[in-house]
């Protein structure tokens, strides 16, 4: 029978591709390395590599063997800090993505203090406006804006939210808007590439889908707010990403209720099946103490 050590080392010196410097990396001698090696082909009546004097490379049956073994090692690894870590700094790298507002507004500036109580964790941003699949783009977890698609995701809400259309003072003094639905789609909008097209409340409360005049596209919802602030345009911006401009005066909203779909949780998610259990937790909760005062807005 083999063992957890006859593993690692299986997989340190798959990694490292040679006995010698695999048995470097888990901290034993060439000898006991090709003995746990030589154990386990025999434990498993498969022969793992493909050796002669100057090369050591995977059998098909060995790339299978050690790409399952990978996972299953750092699951334990995984297991064994989650057990023990009520009080445990977490370690470790975490890949996160979400939208640059929320990176910059919420929790970048409260990220030193999370990093002082956890400083051997490191991170990853992926800050994009885009949905991101967890899955095929690598990453640990999200914070998402809007309602949720029903998926096998692990999710908890952070705030209520809501989008509005807004502009800056100056543009309002230069456009002439009532606060119809119809009006607003005869003056200049700002836009992401994918808000072109819009679902708007008509006086009777029915839905209208219409295209707006976009002057200006911009690549991320950062340089949307920007441009809106400029006076180049309509915008329509979560409430949470412009709070501060608009309790500055630098944004006003227009037209009030005229959006037909706009609610937008914020939501912090993550697939049951992810190998940052114990850190997908404790940041989901460092997250949410992030969005706290913001349930109802």
């Amino acid at each position: 029978m083999y063992s957890i050590d006859d593993l690692k080392t299986f997989v340190a010196i798959a990694d490292a591709q040679g006995v010698t410097a695999g048995a470097k990396r888990v901290g034993i001698s060439p000898a006991t390395a090709s003995h746990r090696l030589n154990k386990l082909e025999m434990a498993l009546e498969l022969t793992l590599f493909h050796r002669n004097s100057r090369m050591l490379r995977l059998t098909d049956e060995g790339q299978i063997f050690f790409d399952r073994t990978r996972i299953i090692l750092a699951d334990l690894a995984q297991a064994e800090r989650d057990a023990g870590s009520g009080s445990a700094q977490l370690t470790g790298h975490l890949r996160v993505t979400m939208s640059p507002w929320v990176l910059s507004r919420f929790i970048l500036p409260a990220l030193p203090k999370f990093q002082a109580q956890h400083p051997n964790l490191t991170f990853e941003f992926l800050a994009v406006d885009r949905f991101v699949s967890l899955s095929a783009e690598g990453q640990d977890c999200a914070i998402r804006v809007g309602k949720l698609a029903d998926s096998a995701m692990v999710a908890r809400k952070l705030s209520d939210n809501h989008r509005v259309i807004c502009a800056a003072p100056e543009f309002l003094a230069r456009h002439n808007l009532t606060q119809s639905a119809t009006d607003l789609l005869q003056h200049p909008w700002v836009c992401l590439p994918w808000q072109t097209r819009l679902s708007l409340c008509d006086a009777k409360g029915r839905r209208r889908d219409a295209t707006v005049k976009s002057n200006v596209l911009v690549s991320n919802s950062d340089m949307l707010t920007d441009a809106a602030v400029q006076g180049l345009g309509l915008a329509i911006k979560s409430r949470l990403a412009i709070q501060t401009e608009l309790e500055e005066g630098r944004l006003i909203e227009v037209a009030p209720g005229s959006l037909w779909e706009a609610e937008a949780p914020i939501w912090f998610l993550f697939s049951p099946e992810s190998r940052a259990g114990q850190k997908n937790k404790i940041f989901g909760e460092f997250v949410s103490t992030c969005f706290a005062g913001h349930t109802r807005n």
